[in-house]
């Protein structure tokens, strides 16, 4: 046992190898702490090249939305050089207008096989000089086939505003008046489209089959309108009350705020969400009508003529664009055979006095710039709008053809104006409402510069 005993008291008094030891411990935990350091910094260096990449990828979406922007700017000046030269429509149509802004743009441009070497090298000297990194996909769409929601507010003002000029405080509008007016489309949209889905889902008819359309479209009606212009809501107040909210009383800035309205679920947004929008077109685009827009222009169309329709104009192998209003009336009229000239003249002006216009011409476009760059992605989605100039109607001064004492030419002094209807030299109020009627006055259409109303970033 003692031999044991010293034996291991040598050893354990034996101080060869510590040195070796400590110096394997000093390098085994120097190596752990590299490579944490190691991996921490290509971890900060990775976070740091996407975060270059993503400031990158938002500059190329940005400046897709700049070239968006410019591409719709020449379509303003294009349109209205050919609203003031009326010898050029002949050939320069809202078809071929519609060019300027309506093809998709990729860069880097890609070179396909059915260019030319002059081509080719063209786009290889483009890419050098060119300053952009990273990709985009650019796309502008044409969303001028959807009814303005703010009609509602801008109708209840007009009717105040007519109430009170006559003196007259009820509000009910004519049968004929209603069935034109904004309201009267969305509640036929809703209730066309709930009675069309019920059909086929048991369990959608079971949630919405009995509800009112009317008591929707009020709530809305409540929200955008000033109070004074609204004296019966139909008890739509009392549903914002319930939830503890209070109307906005003021025109709708987005879509996405008809989710927060009572009663208003998204299974019945989704119904109406591609007819209407908040942003106002100068006309509803006919070669991008629906068929529920369809609908509410001829509301006794069948369901075959409504698909001969869609065959007609967007036909693969020749598809038609109506390029005037007079275009869509000669299917409506000649070819569909579905409703005679004068009835269809008579929605379509009934339409128009209550600001629902129908033309070939777009006016509000969703623009989608996508900017990528190694591993980040930046888009952005913008509505973009073009307004029209506002119309000024013609007033009258004084000329040299004034030759009487009052200060005012008669008849036989100057030539009848487009204002001046009677011909009695002097445009007044029933002079204007004979043009209103009969439509004289022929408004040559001007366009502002275009302008962002709303965006979104994903």
């Amino acid at each position: 046992m003692k031999p044991l005993i010293k034996d291991i008291k040598k050893i354990l008094n034996n101080d060869h190898g510590v040195a070796l030891l400590m110096v394997m411990t000093a390098i085994t935990l120097l190596t752990t702490i590299m490579m944490s350091f190691s991996f921490d910094n290509n971890v900060n260096k990775i976070k740091a090249y996407n975060i270059e990449d993503k400031g990158q990828a938002r500059l190329t979406a940005e400046a897709g939305v700049r070239f968006a922007m410019a591409r719709l700017r020449l379509y303003k000046e294009a349109f209205n050089y050919v609203e003031k030269n009326p010898s050029v429509k002949d050939f320069a149509k809202p078809e071929l207008l519609n060019s300027i802004w309506n093809f998709p743009f990729i860069y880097p441009i890609p070179v396909t096989g059915q260019m030319n070497q002059i081509q080719k090298d063209a786009l290889k000297k483009f890419a050098e000089n060119a300053i952009l990194e990273g990709q985009m996909k650019l796309i502008i769409t044409n969303i001028s086939n959807k009814i303005n929601l703010n009609l509602l507010r801008v109708a209840l003002m007009d009717q105040e505003e007519e109430n009170n000029g006559s003196n007259n405080t009820g509000t009910d509008q004519t049968e004929e008046d209603s069935e034109f007016a904004i309201e009267s489309q969305i509640i036929r949209t809703l209730k066309f489209s709930i009675e069309r889905k019920s059909i086929n889902d048991d369990f959608f008819a079971s949630l919405y089959m009995g509800i009112e359309p009317i008591e929707l479209v009020n709530i809305m009606m409540v929200y955008a309108s000033d109070p004074e212009s609204l004296q019966d809501d139909g008890g739509a107040g009392a549903q914002f009350d319930a939830i503890s909210a209070r109307p906005k009383n003021a025109p709708f800035s987005s879509f996405s705020e008809v989710y927060s309205l009572p009663n208003w679920d998204d299974d019945l947004i989704e119904l109406i969400k591609n007819e209407f929008t908040v942003h106002g077109a100068i006309m509803i685009d006919l070669n991008k009508m629906t068929a529920k827009l369809l609908r509410i222009l001829i509301p006794n169309i069948t369901d075959e003529e409504v698909k001969e329709f869609f065959e007609y104009r967007d036909d693969p192998q020749s598809p038609q664009f109506f390029n005037t209003l007079q275009d869509f009336k000669n299917y409506i009229v000649n070819i569909g055979n579905i409703m005679n000239s004068d009835d269809f003249d008579e929605r379509i002006n009934k339409f128009k006095e209550k600001g629902l216009k129908f033309g070939p011409s777009p006016s509000l476009f969703k623009v989608i710039s996508s900017g990528s760059k190694g591993r980040a992605t930046y888009t952005i989605e913008a509505f973009v709008v073009m307004p029209a100039k506002p119309y000024k109607p013609k007033v009258y001064e004084k000329t040299e053809e004034d030759q009487n004492a009052n200060g005012i030419p008669d008849a036989n002094e100057v030539t009848p104006t487009d204002d001046d209807v009677d011909g009695d030299g002097i445009p007044n109020d029933e002079d204007k409402e004979d043009n209103r009627q009969a439509g004289a006055t022929d408004q040559k259409v001007q366009l502002l510069k275009p302008r962002i109303v709303e965006i979104f970033v994903r």
